[in-house]
């Protein structure tokens, strides 16, 4: 971007330095120069500074950018052009569509009638010239002369030459254009751009078409200024290979909100230099308004980053001499962007601008920045899931990745969660539209692949996503998948059941029981489905396959992981306990109607014995009989003697001593390990 030392003066008045000075403050605070050329312009000894702009600066491709920035510096008011005369627009409604809306982010518009144009002052050609720009006629000059002043784009059409509606839309019909020098360029559909009923009048953020182009003929006109969706400005600009001034200001992120001062100055030049009268009402298509969010900024952060004390004053001081909106509120200030600064919205962009325009120079070499340890944000799943894998890979199991795209159908065999089937569009492979539902589908293909190679034993784990709809929300959680298959006449669902058990143990659950499963999968044996349960909350599910061959056995478990990480979030784990005195064991046989929760009795049980009393209680066997569910739960008594636990034991399942010692027994132990085996059928 190139700068008139003249330009910065007019724009900050109160400047004493000289262009070598301000030249090398800009390289200081982030604009590296690239030129400094003694020139003459308007008569007058000058100076044309060029720097290179990054590429998250778009503000700065304009000599109001540029001279804000120094003034920023300084401390000193930046002069704006003055808009003289104010645009006064007509009540004519314009016939404009914009069909690709969620390309475009601003269009303003307005139609001018009985313009006088004609050739340039002699200054407008100087200055263009400067930027390399060749002189067109006065209308298209200061065109060009409001983009290197503002940095915003804009193009005018010859009215006359327009055929009904001046549409905005994604090309669908045209093969080429021929543009404003002449070129003809070959499209190749999909690009942005300008037409009418009949013609393609400009690639829109690039370049203007010659059938609309302005001569010194056009009477009637139709001003437009717009900003656009970047990515689609480079991307046409890339596939076409055209690179403009506009395509290379359009393809950064634009404030749209700074549109309209340069549209409004952009009508008052023209109105001033060619006469005219606005005819038109101004169309301002503006869907979504940018609602800038204040950031929550402390001070303090900047001379910690840098290894320097600088000044809360200070800090504030130098945002708002960058035009930041600062609302102190005790340490803390509360900030917003000014326009155009659309490189600005987190914590760490504040404290780069405060040390910018401190001055890097003034950061000491051997001094250590005194850093506040930083927060940890590694979600804990990401330290959960790390756990399971070095438990599972001690067991023997190996780990799998697949994809998370299934073939339909598999969905209805897997899915327990009574969720509906998400399908993809346009899919990377048709024979898998879907997505999964359950970690078993990957973990049985990949058993499949084993057997046909001859595989007999198999242990294979997998941590991945599922995902699903209920209702109007769409699903999507972490999980555990482990799958075991065994080649033999044994029956090893508690063998595998003690793997699952062992690894939700170590991770640092006491409470774990298993109940018959509310939706049990297509592919599962009916009998052997249960739902994992830690405390009151089902956490996975756990069965046996339908036999694929003969002496061929096959298990699998699911584990939500979100879910475990939220009970751990709740646990007390202290893996070294004192015990004070033995552990008394003691089952109970209860029986439920079939329409009533295990769940809820557990909790009454649980309140009635008191939390204090209890080491572990748990469900270890349970049989159908014909109403009803007969329960076997055992509960683990700590800090109590044989006399003290059977009491309350009695007491919480309400039942008399006879019959407790008669159908329950009553069991004593220095400490009873619980069965992992109970209550699972083989």
């Amino acid at each position: 971007m190139k700068i008139l030392y003249s330009q910065i003066k007019e724009l900050v008045p109160g400047l004493k330095k000289d262009p070598k000075k301000v030249s090398e403050i800009l390289t200081l605070i982030g604009f590296m120069r690239d030129g400094f050329d003694k020139v003459r312009y308007q008569n007058r000894n000058d100076y044309l500074l060029s720097f290179e702009i990054r590429q998250n600066r778009p503000d700065c491709l304009s000599v109001i950018g540029l001279a804000k920035e120094v003034a920023a510096y300084y401390g000193l008011k930046v002069k704006m052009p003055r808009i003289f005369p104010a645009p006064s627009y007509g009540t004519k409604k314009l016939d404009i569509k914009v069909n690709a809306k969620n390309c475009v982010k601003r269009i303003l518009a307005v139609e001018i009638k009985n313009l006088t144009n004609k050739e340039s002052p002699k200054w407008l050609k100087e200055f263009l010239s400067l930027y390399e720009i060749n002189s067109i006629n006065l209308l298209v000059d200061l065109s060009n002369y409001v983009m290197i002043l503002t940095g915003y784009p804009s193009h005018l059409l010859d009215l006359d030459k327009i055929n009904g509606t001046l549409c905005w839309s994604l090309n669908n019909d045209f093969k080429e254009i021929t543009t404003l020098d002449g070129s003809k360029v070959k499209l190749k559909k999909g690009e942005l751009i300008i037409k009418d009923n009949k013609n393609i009048l400009a690639l829109a953020g690039i370049v203007g078409g010659k059938i609309a182009a302005i001569d010194f003929n056009s009477k009637s006109i139709i001003a437009e200024m717009a900003v656009y969706d970047s990515f689609v400005v480079r991307k046409n600009s890339r596939d076409l290979k055209i690179t403009t001034e506009a395509s290379n200001r359009l393809g950064k992120d634009l404030d749209p909100r700074g549109s309209e001062f340069a549209f409004k100055l952009l009508i008052s030049l023209i109105i001033k230099n060619c006469k005219g009268k606005i005819e038109s009402e101004l169309f301002d298509f503006y869907l979504d308004k940018n609602i800038i969010k204040p950031i929550k900024f402390d001070p303090r952060l900047s001379g910690l980053y840098a290894g320097v004390d600088i000044l809360k004053s200070k800090s504030l001081k130098i945002l708002k001499n960058l035009g930041f909106e600062v609302k102190p509120l005790k340490d803390i200030f509360f900030v917003k962007p000014p326009v155009g600064r659309t490189d600005i919205s987190l914590t760490e962009d504040l404290i780069e601008e405060i040390l910018r325009m401190y001055g890097y120079d003034k950061i000491p070499k051997d001094k250590i920045p005194k850093l506040e340890i930083v927060k940890n944000i590694t979600p804990k799943n990401i330290y959960l899931a790390e756990k399971i894998r070095d438990i599972l890979s001690y067991s023997g199991f190996d780990e799998i990745l697949s994809c998370p795209l299934t073939k339909k159908g598999d969905n209805l065999k897997f899915n327990y969660l009574n969720w509906e089937i998400i399908s993809t569009q346009n899919s990377v492979n048709e024979e898998y539209p879907d997505l999964r539902q359950s970690m078993a589908v990957g973990l049985v293909n990949q058993l499949n692949e084993y057997l046909k190679k001859g595989v007999r034993y198999v242990r294979i784990f997998e941590i991945g996503k599922i995902f699903g709809k209920k209702g109007n929300n769409y699903k999507e959680e972490e999980m555990l998948g482990v799958l075991m298959h065994i080649f033999s006449d044994d029956k090893s669902l508690p063998l595998f059941k003690e793997v699952i058990e062992r690894l939700l143990r170590t991770i640092g659950f006491n409470e774990i029981y298993y109940l018959d499963s509310e939706i049990k999968p297509e592919i599962a044996n009916p009998y052997s489905c249960w739902d994992i349960k830690i405390k009151e909350e089902t956490v996975g599910i756990i069965y046996k396959l339908k036999p694929l061959y003969l002496k061929q056995n096959t298990y699998f478990s699911e584990i939500n992981l979100g879910k475990i990480v939220k009970l751990l979030e709740k646990t007390y784990y202290n893996p070294a306990v004192e015990l004070s005195s033995k552990l008394v064991v003691l089952d109970a046989n209860v029986e439920i109607k079939n329409d009533k929760s295990i769940d809820d009795y557990l909790k009454k049980i649980r309140k009635k014995i008191k939390e204090k009393n209890i080491w572990t209680i748990e469900v270890v066997d349970r049989f159908l009989l014909k109403e009803k569910i007969r329960y076997t739960i055992r509960v683990s008594y700590k800090n109590l003697s044989d006399k003290e636990a059977k009491k309350i034991h009695l007491e919480a399942f309400g039942l008399s001593q006879r019959s407790s010692e008669a159908e329950q027994g009553f069991r004593k132990a220095q400490v009873v390990g619980s069965n992992p085996t109970a209550g699972l059928s083989k």
